[in-house]
């Protein structure tokens, strides 16, 4: 007699139907790979984190990469100061870029000088620049008694525009200018104009100290209003070289430096945002994490509702040959326990071992445990209830 097919186990395993209830439709192909949308779900985040990054940085650079800082004289932005150096150099004055102290007495030691940010430069490198003779001007200096022992500040305002109310030529050609600021007083000076904002003394070194409270008539703003034009270029025209000084941060002579002062001045901004990126990302890894979720292992499923469910499987794919190998085989499995037979004994065997504790001829046996499959529901119902009598016979016998 023909064994039938082993059926599969009967182990309730509810997450591995799950995962297989929806396979692929025979014949179509199935990539395990992520979709587009899956991956543009998961990096979504971080692209939109890096591309707001260039924007910030395209923004920054355009707003100040091509204006310059306060006073350059590259600078095309309102404080910048190119329009005045133009006009210097159409007046035949040479303009040098320098950030040392070095290099602007080796460019216009005997020419002028001019700083923009004297509060910047310690007094060892002030009293070296008055002490080359180079004319030297001072914008908008707090400082000053600090720097140049014997001046002092006396005032402050907003700036505004003031008559010259002075003798100096070069105050009297330019007329009113936007001048305040600050406001200075000091000895031996040559001419107060302005009302203290202009204020023209001598350096220890013999050359002329100017001391400007506005960056006003300097810068792009507000160059071609009122005199501003003609002031600035009267201060700063006066010779053939002209050093504009933008000094930098510097430790005294001797001081050791830190690396934050060796190093370049876009190392603190990039590195800002990168630790800006670097927080940003760690709290998207943190958020996409989620809580941790418990839940306990295995799943515990009443095995009445996994055979409910198998047998709605069954029925709905009109698998009624399968249903019926594994109610046999369920069955040949009870009657050789029941009968004392060891667990690989063939079909045959406990075909004739049936036959002898319940007296039924050997071909019903054989029909009941290795027949034919039904051809229907009914006749499945009718297998199910049969083989229950059979294993009754031989459980009173």
């Amino acid at each position: 007699m023909t064994q039938p097919a082993p059926g599969p186990s009967t182990t309730p395993h509810p997450a591995g139907e799950r995962a297989a209830a929806a396979p692929p439709a025979s014949g179509e192909a199935y990539s395990a790979d992520p979709t587009l949308s899956q991956r543009w779900y998961r990096w979504r985040f971080p692209m939109l984190v890096v591309a707001g990054l260039v924007l910030f940085s395209i923004i920054i650079t355009a707003l100040q990469g091509s204006g310059r800082g306060f006073l350059d004289p590259d600078g095309v932005n309102a404080s910048g100061a190119r329009a005045v150096v133009r006009l210097l150099e159409d007046q035949g004055v040479h303009v040098d870029d320098v950030r040392t102290t070095t290099d602007a007495l080796a460019t216009a030691s005997t020419g002028t000088i001019l700083i923009t940010e004297p509060d910047r430069l310690a007094r060892e490198q002030f009293d070296e620049l008055a002490q080359s003779g180079a004319d030297l001007i001072l914008v908008a200096p707090s400082r000053v008694d600090e720097l140049a022992p014997g001046y002092t500040r006396v005032g402050e305002s907003v700036d505004e525009v003031l008559a010259p109310g002075c003798t100096l030529p070069t105050a009297e050609r330019a007329g009113d200018a936007r001048v305040g600021g600050s406001y200075y007083a000091g000895p031996d000076v040559r001419a107060s104009c302005y009302g203290g904002s202009l204020v023209v003394g001598t350096a220890p070194g013999g050359g002329q100290l100017v001391l400007l409270g506005s960056h006003a008539p300097v810068v792009n703003r507000h160059l071609d209003q009122d005199g501003n034009a003609a002031l600035a270029l009267g201060l700063l025209g006066q010779h053939e070289r002209l050093a504009w000084y933008r000094p930098s941060f510097q430790p005294p002579p001797g001081a050791e430096r830190s690396a934050a002062d060796l190093a370049p001045d876009w190392v603190i901004p990039v590195g800002a945002q990168l630790i800006v990126a670097a927080l940003l990302a760690a709290w998207w890894r943190a958020r996409r994490l989620g809580p941790v979720v418990v839940e306990p292992l295995p799943v515990a499923v009443r095995a009445s509702e996994t055979t409910e469910g198998r047998a709605r499987l069954y029925r709905r794919s009109r698998s009624r040959d399968h249903a019926a190998a594994i109610l046999r085989e369920a069955a040949v499995r009870r009657l050789r326990g029941r009968l004392g037979l060891p667990t690989g004994v063939p079909l045959d065997a406990v075909i004739d071992a049936v036959v002898a504790h319940t007296g039924r001829t050997p071909d019903t046996v054989a029909d009941v445990l290795a027949g034919a499959p039904p051809v229907d529901d009914p006749d499945l119902v009718r297998l199910a209830d049969t083989l229950d009598e059979l294993e009754q016979e031989v459980h009173t016998s």
